[in-house]
């Protein structure tokens, strides 16, 4: 969703720490004269590599020493002077909750597609910031970086800032993931956490350059902080929530789209949203967000929109927080509502919730490594799922989610495991399948399979896969042949069966799939996941997976198991359907198997 939004800026992790670049080169090493790159507002230090470290050059190591346990780095942005066109900052290591370390702000952005090669003049002696110290020149690569610094540095005085840019050596895979750890807590201590939704061109004294009617909106933003500070009632119609929604307003930037900044601004205790030098409160937009929540009376289209949006979900999770409303504090819980939050590297799809995971002492086992393999990665969050979470019904979705990022060469050594590697657990992973209904019924073609057949991609075909009863559960025998009968053609839409499963009509409820399927079979499915498995049970008590099956509602649109499970549960609700469960034990292979199935119409 957000390589769109990158351009060609180099690719970074962890509030855009510098990494891979967009065509899977590596970042190049930062020298004397090169530059940071960041745009680290989605960091992720997970991606330099044991050559750029060890390439690390000599002025690179005297900007940054080694920091111990519970110390960091602020920035100190010097107040702007007369004629002086330079940015100057240092950085000073201080020990968290110590007396001597000073207030600051802790800054939370989004990387833009621009560049920029005009450099800021860095160093590591912070005492006195007088003219005699010596500064580097570092590049940003990153405009918005550049504008962010630019637009702070007007302000009367030198301030202290925490940017994990550069305020993490990102050239160190030990450091990148100790400050990870505390990055909740840095966010949690800051005086304030700024987030720089970006600078819009400003053309004229009242007149902005962009269509998206941001300034608009930060106009009506101030305004609301002001009524509220003065103890005045909102007139929702000086300025209502429609004008944020649609492409043209605040809750459209792609800031919003960030994973990492979930836990910068959940752990915040005070937000400042900053366009240019226009400034409004989180507080505001969380009020206009309850407001179109509350508003029947509105355009539901567009109530809609702003209910769907990313800022709105972090608005409500951050009422939900301060008013006591029950709020997802399980990874499994966090990975699933921030699906679509996005980062440049699977590790923080993960790491980037670290913080938010309670209780505390189940996060603490919880591992940040930026050295590890991507498979052991894989392995070290299911298995904290697994052993603190009782990772289950959301298993193959949650599978799915860590591994959607991958190529498809890298999920196939993944499927595939050599002995050796670390996908071979002692452990089991429960999972539950859903039987949705059994010996399907092949219909005639009719306006609702002629419609269905436009959304129902061609699927490569599976090869059989035994399921044995063991212990109240199946599980999958070991599979020792390529995961697909590669032989076989994959089926289109147009010479896929259309049937209906016998017990789900009131839901409209209908399929298609591969000739293969007969009245024999049962269809399964797993949550929130996007096709169903045709199953064959066999008179010893065992199952063969066989086939699968797309499903579609009554008006011919995908169907998928959040429909029939949603997540997380509701205290009142329970599984819509009558379908009965299935429980299995899962390896970590099967696992990828299964969500790889069930969820990829192709897979090579």
């Amino acid at each position: 969703m957000i390589e769109h939004i990158t351009g060609h800026d180099e690719k970074v992790g962890h509030n855009d720490i510098p990494c891979a670049n967009h065509d899977g080169s590596t970042a190049t090493p930062v020298n004397a004269t090169d530059c940071i790159t960041p745009d680290l507002s989605t960091p992720s230090p997970t991606t330099s590599t044991a050559t750029e470290a060890a390439s690390e050059s000599p002025q690179r190591r005297r900007l940054y020493d080694n920091l111990s346990a519970g110390q960091f780095r602020l920035l100190r942005l010097r107040a702007k002077e007369k004629d002086d066109d330079d940015i100057r900052c240092c950085l000073q290591t201080f020990t968290a909750a110590s007396r001597d370390c000073p207030s600051y702000r802790a800054v939370s952005y989004a990387w833009g597609p621009k560049t920029s090669t005009t450099p800021i003049r860095i160093s590591s002696q912070c005492r006195t910031l007088q003219r005699e110290t010596t500064f580097e020149r570092r590049s940003l690569h990153s405009q918005n970086l550049f504008d962010l610094l630019n637009q702070l540095r007007s302000e009367q005085s030198d301030c202290w800032l925490w940017i994990d840019a550069l305020c993490i050596n990102q050239d160190n895979a030990d450091e990148r993931s100790q400050q990870v750890k505390i990055m909740g807590d840095i966010f949690r201590t800051a005086n304030t956490v700024l987030a720089w939704l970006g600078p819009f061109t400003h053309v004229g004294p009242n007149q902005w350059d962009d269509q998206s009617g941001v300034a608009r909106d930060v106009e009506t933003m101030i305004q609301r902080d002001h009524d509220t500070h003065a103890g005045m009632h909102y007139n929702k119609n000086y300025s209502s929530y429609p004008q944020l929604v649609e492409g043209q307003g605040i809750c459209a930037l792609p800031y919003w789209q960030r994973r990492w900044i979930v836990q910068e601004l959940l752990r915040a205790q005070s937000v400042v949203l900053q366009v240019r030098e226009k400034q409004f409160t989180m507080a505001a937009l969380e009020k206009a967000v309850k407001l179109a929540d509350a508003d029947a009376s509105g355009d539901r289209r567009i109530r809609d929109k702003i209910a769907g949006s990313a800022a709105a979900l972090l608005a409500r999770h951050r009422l939900g927080k301060r008013t006591g409303t029950a709020i997802p504090q399980l990874l499994k819980e966090l990975l699933v509502m921030y699906e679509d939050q996005e980062c440049q590297q699977s590790y923080d799809l993960v790491y980037a919730m670290h913080s938010l995971i309670e209780p505390k002492k189940h996060r603490d086992k919880l591992q940040v490594d930026y050295k590890q393999s991507a498979e052991e990665h894989f392995c070290v969050a299911v298995s904290f799922m697994h052993e603190h979470e009782d990772l289950g019904i959301e298993g193959v979705r949650i599978a799915w989610m860590l591994l959607k990022g991958k190529d498809p060469s890298s999920i196939d050594a993944f499927r595939m495991p050599s002995q050796s590697t670390g996908l071979h657990q002692s452990f089991h992973i429960g999972a539950r399948a859903f039987k949705l209904g059994s010996c399907p019924e092949q219909s005639k073609e009719s306006g609702l399979s002629i419609r269905a057949r436009r959304n129902v991609a061609a699927m490569s075909p599976i090869l059989p896969w035994v399921l044995q009863p063991k212990s109240g559960s199946l599980a999958p025998e070991q599979r020792t042949q390529p995961y697909l009968a590669s032989n076989v053609c994959s089926i289109g839409p147009q010479d896929m069966l259309f049937f209906i499963i016998p017990g789900t009509t009131t839901w409209g409820l209908a399929a298609m799939a591969e000739p293969q399927f007969s009245t024999k079979d049962e269809i399964w499915l797993f949550a929130h996941t996007s096709y169903a498995f045709i199953v064959l049970p066999n008179v010893s008590g065992s199952m063969t997976i066989r086939g699968r099956a797309a499903l579609f509602n009554s008006d011919g649109t995908s169907y998928i198991g959040s429909e029939l499970y949603p997540y997380p549960l509701r205290p009142a609700e329970d599984i819509k359907s009558t379908a009965a469960c299935v429980e299995m034990r899962l390896t970590i292979p099967d696992l990828i198997t299964l969500a790889t199935m069930a969820n990829k119409a192709y897979v090579h």
